[in-house]
């Protein structure tokens, strides 16, 4: 079997939750997945039939046990509480850099997270209850059922060893990654949902964020305030950043300073959640656009 190639898998790393139950599969080097049959037997298994999983225990010999066998995965399915998050080739595995629109997912969900067999991607494991259904774009999915993860314990630096519950983080995510897949697939009523429940004038004021209201024609709402990144800034300058509300509902933000000139409302909002929920600013996300 030489020329195989073996995943890592180091169960030792991997949240220990995750590790129970009958839910292991076995994979080949092309990541199909197969029984785990200790003695080396090849029969295909399917992330939709439970006849075709096993402990982990039993997975981990046969991976242990057979050369020709690459990886162990675990099986996403409806009756659990789990959803995996696949980012695919965002990270440089020579720098340990992220990309930015990624490293503020990892960020926003703040679960057990491990660098994927290819050494390229991250995957996160989180739990939202009763959440059945998944998402796919380009280098974007989330599963909430019917997958399999392969599980290297190669833990992604600064994860939680622990799966945490993300159902709102989660639904920040898929409203801002995939809204004509939501405005389609819930309607109008489930939209006009998510824009009324961000409350600027509430999350404001949780976040202590001083702010001062200005007139503008355009906007229902707009508000001077002190700029998170004003530290950045040339000579710390603390004005020139504005946000508001439009008649519509949108939100924005703005500052008039080069060094966030690339900053939009999603940074904003992304920063503004981190202190009302996590307590903290975020974390870096990597390269600087």
């Amino acid at each position: 079997m030489i020329g195989i190639k073996r995943f890592p898998h180091y169960p030792k790393r991997v949240a220990a939750e995750l590790l129970l139950d009958d839910y292991f599969v076995t994979c080949d080097e092309e990541k199909v997945p197969l029984i785990a049959i200790p003695n080396g037997a090849i029969f295909e298994a399917s992330s939709t039939d439970p006849d075709t999983w096993r402990s982990h225990s039993v997975a981990f010999e046969t991976y242990i046990n057979n050369a020709h066998i690459s990886g162990v995965g675990r099986v996403i399915t409806a009756t659990d509480p789990y959803v995996g998050v696949d980012l695919d080739d965002v990270l440089d595995p020579e720098t340990g850099e992220v990309e930015g629109w990624a490293m503020q997912i990892i960020d926003e969900l703040d679960s057990y997270s491990e660098i994927s067999p290819s050494g390229t991607g991250v995957k996160i494991w989180i739990k939202n209850p009763g959440f059945i259904r998944s998402y796919k774009k380009a280098r974007l999915e989330i599963y909430a059922r019917s997958r399999y993860f392969t599980l290297t314990g190669q833990t992604f630096p600064g994860s939680r060893n622990t799966v945490e519950e993300r159902a709102t983080e989660l639904g920040w995510i898929i409203e801002r990654d995939f809204p004509q897949v939501e405005n389609h697939d819930r309607g109008h009523r489930a939209h006009s949902r998510l824009k009324s429940s961000f409350d600027l004038d509430d999350l404001l004021d949780r976040a202590g964020v001083e702010k001062r209201l200005r007139d503008d024609t355009t906007s229902e709402t707009k508000y001077e305030i002190l700029c998170p990144w004003y530290r950045e800034h040339t000579r710390s300058v603390e004005t020139g950043t504005r946000v508001g509300r439009y008649e519509d509902g949108g939100l924005w933000f703005r500052c008039e300073h080069s060094h966030c000139a690339h900053r939009t409302w999603s940074d904003f909002k992304h920063w503004l959640k981190s202190i009302v929920y996590r307590g903290r600013p975020p974390r870096s996300k990597g390269k600087k656009p």
